[in-house]
């Protein structure tokens, strides 16, 4: 296998924009990311850990307009640097400061390689509490205190391209940032629905995903959702009911990922931008053995099928002929 350009650290940010910022903060609060700091141009939002700023909200036509990896180094900026269409190393002239090198993904994507920026001092994280499970007592005497509100958002986690050609969008992250195959999903033709793909730390245990690439079913390209890390299980739960008394749309959840394993509720804010909720994804490193999977494969360990709101982003003749395509394959496979 030949070597990456570089081997990126974490999914650093995503900027996102929005037609109206007001509406648009509002829904970010009420989904728990916290307001960092304000320029004229952007807000910035943080989730409890320390990373730097992991949300950009700006004006303009909604959705996600880059999304950006940490490198490890000034000297991976430079390496970086010489692929072709990138950018030269430059400054970022933000709250987090830092440099960053900018180059466009085979589908447009803008991606953003960072270095360099300030992180936060922590703050409060989600309530904890023993359980009395498994037959276990490890709570005696005293109540579980939740109290109602947004969940508490400690850090994005991972995001999904949507292409109609995601095994070549797969390969440019692989060859330049390092991301490698965790698991698979194939269409009834051995096409890809999804690959899953992780960071490559060697030996250290990184979540399961930190990119989806997705066959997206009318075959555009896009960010399909955004997902944030929650503090556990209860703060999932509390955030939900929080943005159901909200009257916020919920078009996934919450139910609990085979693939990923991840506990998940997907969000919708104003514009149909898709943010997720999760907690307690699997782990894997350098030792995992990628598997491929039919359709079924998509199947959670529990909880609702997804809304149409998140399984189609628009609606055009090629959407028809490929959810047909899959139906008829999982009629096949349910046999």
């Amino acid at each position: 296998m030949s070597e990456s350009t570089i081997r990126v650290k974490r999914l650093a940010y995503v900027r996102v924009s929005a037609p109206d910022l007001t509406k648009a903060e509002t829904f970010l609060e009420e989904f728990g990311l916290r307001v960092a700091a304000r320029t004229e141009e952007a807000i910035y939002f943080r989730g409890t850990d320390p990373d730097p700023p992991c949300y950009v909200l700006t004006r303009g036509h909604a959705g996600v307009t880059s999304i950006a990896f940490e490198a490890d180094s000034a000297a991976d900026l430079e390496r970086i640097a010489k692929i072709e269409g990138a950018s030269a190393v430059g400054k970022l002239d933000e709250p987090a400061g830092g440099q960053a090198v900018r180059v466009r993904d085979p589908q447009g994507m803008q991606v953003e390689i960072v270095h360099g920026q300030s992180a936060l001092e922590p703050i409060a994280a989600a309530p904890f509490h023993a359980f009395n499970m498994d037959g276990y007592r490890h709570r005696e005497g005293r109540l579980p205190a939740f109290r109602p509100g947004p969940s508490h958002v400690r850090r994005i986690g991972h995001l999904v391209l949507e292409s109609g050609d995601p095994v070549s969008v797969y390969r440019w992250y692989h060859e330049h940032l390092g991301l490698r195959k965790t698991d698979e999903v194939q269409l009834p033709n051995g096409a890809t629905q999804m690959r899953f793909a992780r960071l490559d730390r060697g030996p250290e245990y990184v979540d399961h995903h930190v990119v989806g690439f997705q066959f997206a079913l009318d075959e555009g390209a896009r960010v399909q959702h955004i997902a944030f890390e929650v503090g556990n299980f209860d703060d999932l739960m509390t955030g939900h009911e929080h943005l159901k008394s909200r009257g916020r749309k919920n078009v996934w959840g919450v139910g609990r990922h085979r693939l990923g394993g991840q506990i998940f509720d997907y969000w919708a804010n104003p514009w149909g931008v898709i943010h997720e909720h999760w907690t307690d994804t699997d782990l894997v490193n350098q030792d995992h053995v990628p598997t491929d999977s039919d359709i079924l494969g998509l199947r959670d360990y529990w909880g609702p099928a997804p809304s149409p709101a998140f399984a189609i982003a628009r609606w055009n003749w090629k959407v028809v002929r490929n959810v047909a395509g899959v139906l008829l394959a999982r009629m096949r496979a349910g046999r």
